[in-house]
């Protein structure tokens, strides 16, 4: 049941992030303590070592919403639009991610 409702709550927060491009308005869980959205947050978390959805994308980075994140000892911006920044082979750099 548990991987059900995960998966109901990831399908609700693509398509909020799809219509929106931020995860402002990321589900219909935002503010509710349902048994099912906190099993929903909850299954979030373990998921993703203990963060919370609300606490996942958000800092912000030159105006931007996202996180750090650090991958074989190198950081990287990770934005909630897809987009990246990053040390490339001619120094940092933004990467952005072209919807289709």
């Amino acid at each position: 049941m548990k991987t059900f409702l995960f998966a109901i709550t990831l399908a609700a927060l693509s398509a909020g992030l799809a219509g929106t491009g931020y995860a402002q308005a990321y589900s219909a869980c935002v503010g509710n303590n349902s048994k099912a959205c906190t099993d929903a947050r909850n299954a979030f978390a373990e998921h993703h070592g203990g963060v919370f959805p609300e606490q996942y994308y958000n800092n912000y980075y030159q105006g931007r919403p996202g996180r750090w994140t650090q991958q074989n000892n190198a950081w990287q911006w990770d934005g909630m639009d897809g987009d990246r920044y990053l040390k490339g082979p001619h120094g940092w750099e933004w990467k952005h991610h072209h919807h289709r």
